[in-house]
């Protein structure tokens, strides 16, 4: 399963015109301007599904997922959700916030032009569901809020 989010904000270019008179002194070349907006891509494969070790849970699902950034801008993230569905409605919902990122994985950051790959654990009782949606949420270096959703069918 594959969802790839891409979030480029417009590019602006300049463009020198030299003078008149050949003066044969050379231009400096332009610096390519900065990117507005991360371009996070996220792959999560499918899940894997045990009991759940922990009291008041049935079921375990661990996602592992690859998150990586194209432009050259690091962003945080703030939030794995799983909504699990049965007959078109939420039966259950869980999260594994910024904070529980770092405890479990040493850090919620996602470096500019990095790459991370990271196993999600969701404990659940939601034994009947049909399916899930998988919710990624990252703020970028300058502010925008992104996200990435996958739908997982059991």
């Amino acid at each position: 399963m594959r969802k790839s989010l891409t979030f480029l904000g417009p590019m602006l270019a300049f463009v020198a015109c030299g003078g008149g008179g050949g003066s044969g002194s050379p231009t400096t070349p332009n610096t390519p301007a900065a990117p507005t907006q991360a371009n996070i891509t996220v792959t999560a494969g499918a899940p894997t599904v045990t009991f759940s070790p922990r009291s008041g849970f049935s079921i375990r699902l661990t996602v592992r997922s690859t998150i990586s950034e194209s432009a050259g801008l690091g962003a945080n993230i703030n939030f794995v959700r799983m909504r699990f569905i049965r007959g078109g409605v939420e039966v259950e919902r869980q999260e594994i916030s910024s904070a529980d990122l770092i405890l479990q994985t040493g850090s919620n950051r996602l470096n500019a032009s990095g790459s991370r790959t990271i196993d999600l654990i969701f404990d659940t009782n939601a034994e009947t569901a049909t399916s899930a949606i998988l919710v990624y949420g990252f703020t970028d270096d300058r502010g925008n809020n992104l996200e990435a959703t996958f739908t997982i069918t059991f």
